[in-house]
């Protein structure tokens, strides 16, 4: 059985059920112009040197020449990805958020990654999710919230997933990327991703759960992850609107609301590993109170 993704033409292992192997992954993504590609997209994005102090700048001055080591070291298996570099970025709410920054050639290698799987598990993400995927927007997400409010749903769980990042567990996450990766070269690296570790002033930290927010496949990661949650909320007919781990799900009765809220903090913390913010999570009635999400204000009664 033969199945293609643009095009990438990708061997399959199929049966019966609904789950598919994809393999033979590798080969694709030190193919040169895919990594070429995977530079140009880490350019884009600009950003700074890592830990090794290498700056975008001074890796393009011989950049096929870098690309061609990067490919030798990938096919040999001998690259190693070096820790992230991490830095606090500040919140408006007073706070500081981590931020890892991995090196170039880490980052090369990730977006590298993310170009080749990430097609593979579009094709499984839900319409409820928004955030990091290709043609998708934040203001997509509050267009769909804005509709499901005009339809009576104004019960709104507002939830907040707490330290989610940092907080992944790596073996359920594995788990859930073999459903649809079995390349052990390709596991391989994510683990490698996974568990390269932070050196922050100086001192090396060990990362045994979580994927540093500075990542480039971290948001992949992170829709992979959730993948469940959109997936439930979906069969049971629940209003999920979620963009990366801020979500918000509308229902119809505070009752309901209350119920569903139960059900999503089960499957986070019992069949993922995570908490819900018990501080930042609430039901919000859209009737008497406005709610923020993703920056913009849903005010009270706004549709009545």
């Amino acid at each position: 059985m033969h199945g293609s993704i643009g095009k990438r033409s990708l061997r399959v292992v199929g049966n019966s059920k609904k789950k598919r192997k994809w393999y033979s992954l590798m080969d694709k993504l030190w193919d040169y112009q895919n990594l070429e590609q995977a530079f140009y997209d880490v350019k884009k994005n600009r950003g700074a040197h890592g830990v090794d102090k290498v700056s975008i700048k001074d890796y393009e001055i011989e950049l096929e020449h870098n690309l061609r080591v990067l490919q030798e070291s990938m096919r040999m298996k001998t690259y190693r990805a070096k820790p992230v570099r991490r830095v606090f970025i500040p919140k408006a709410d007073g706070s500081k958020r981590p931020l890892g920054i991995p090196t170039v050639v880490d980052r090369i290698v990730q977006a590298a990654t993310k170009r080749i799987l990430e097609p593979i598990f579009e094709q499984k993400f839900l319409d409820c999710s928004f955030g990091f995927r290709p043609n998708r927007s934040a203001h997509m997400a509050i267009d769909k919230i804005r509709k499901d409010l005009g339809e009576g749903y104004t019960f709104v769980i507002d939830a907040d997933i707490k330290t989610y990042f940092d907080t992944i567990p790596h073996d359920k996450l594995l788990e859930l990327i073999k459903e649809e990766v079995v390349d052990g070269s390709v596991l391989a690296l994510i683990v490698q991703f996974l568990r390269s570790g932070i050196l922050e002033n100086g001192v090396f930290y060990q990362n045994e759960k979580g994927s540093p927010q500075g990542g480039v496949i971290s948001p992949l990661l992170a829709n992979i992850y959730l993948h469940p949650l959109d997936e439930m909320m979906t069969e049971r007919g629940h209003r999920i609107t979620r963009f990366a781990d801020d979500f918000v799900i509308c229902c119809k009765s505070r009752k309901g609301a209350e119920r569903v809220l139960r059900t999503v903090e089960k499957l986070l913390e019992e069949g993922l590993g995570l908490k819900i913010h018990p501080d930042k999570t609430k039901i919000v009635d859209n009737y008497e109170e406005p709610f923020i999400f993703l920056g913009y204000i849903f005010k009270k009664g706004y549709f009545h």
